[in-house]
C-alpha cells in the first residue's frame, strides 16, 4: 500500500483569473475546496479586477481547478503572468 504525503515543498501555487465576485460566491467556494483533501490553502482577490483565485495543491493543475468550479457554475482559467 502506498501512502500519500506532502510537504510545504511539494504543493504547487496555481493562479488563475475566475469569476467568483461575491463574498457568497467565496462561501460556496469554500464549501467546495474544503471538502477536498489536496487543497492546502486557497484565497480569492475580490478587489483585482481579474478576480483572482490563487490554489496551493500537491497534485490539482489548473485545468482540474477549472473543471472542479466549471461543475457549480463558475469559470476560471490559469492567468499568464
Amino acid at each position: 500500500m502506498q501512502t500519500l504525503t506532502s510537504s510545504k515543498k511539494d504543493l504547487n501555487l496555481l493562479i488563475l483569473k475566475s469569476n467568483i465576485k461575491t463574498r457568497k460566491d467565496v462561501e460556496q467556494v469554500n464549501q467546495i475546496f474544503s471538502q477536498m483533501k489536496y487543497i492546502q490553502r486557497w484565497s480569492v482577490d475580490l478587489d483585482d479586477w481579474e478576480h483572482v483565485l490563487k490554489v496551493e495543491s500537491s497534485i490539482f493543475s489548473c485545468e482540474n481547478i477549472a473543471v472542479i468550479l466549471e461543475k457549480f457554475g463558475y469559470q476560471c482559467s490559469e492567468l499568464n503572468h
